[in-house]
C-alpha cells in the first residue's frame, strides 16, 4: 500500500464502510489521496466484500450519481487493499462518492460519502 505520510491530512478524503446490501457485507477503509508512484487513487484498505456473487466495478461519483462519475475499474477480491487510479489532470472536488456496482447489470450495489 502506498505511503501516504507525505500529505497535508485535511487533504485526505475517507470513509470506513460496515454496510450490509442485498444479502453481501462491506466493509474496509476508502480513501481518496495521492500515491506517490500513481498520482491520485482511491485506496481500498482492508476492504472485505462477503457473499457477494458477483463482479463489482467502482465508480467517483457526484453525490452517487453514476450518471456524473469516472469508472475507475473493476475491484479487486483478492486483495484486500488495493489503489484504482484516477485519470491524471482530473479535478476530483467535485466528487463526493465512491460507487460499487454490478459489472454486468450495472445496478449501483453501494454508494460511499467521502
Amino acid at each position: 500500500m502506498a505511503d501516504m505520510s507525505g500529505q497535508d491530512s485535511s487533504e485526505i478524503t475517507m470513509a470506513t464502510v460496515d454496510e450490509e446490501r442485498k444479502g453481501a457485507t462491506f466493509s474496509g477503509t476508502v480513501i481518496l489521496g495521492i500515491d506517490p508512484d500513481a498520482g491520485e487513487v482511491v485506496f481500498f484498505r482492508d476492504f472485505l466484500i462477503e457473499n457477494y456473487k458477483g463482479e463489482l466495478t467502482a465508480n467517483l461519483a457526484t453525490d452517487g450519481d453514476i450518471r456524473k462519475s469516472i469508472d475507475l475499474g473493476e475491484l479487486d477480491h483478492k486483495s484486500p487493499s488495493f489503489r484504482l487510479p484516477i485519470p491524471l489532470g482530473t479535478d476530483t472536488l467535485p466528487y463526493n462518492t465512491v460507487v460499487l456496482s454490478d459489472k454486468k447489470s450495472k445496478k449501483k450495489i453501494l454508494t460511499i460519502n467521502l
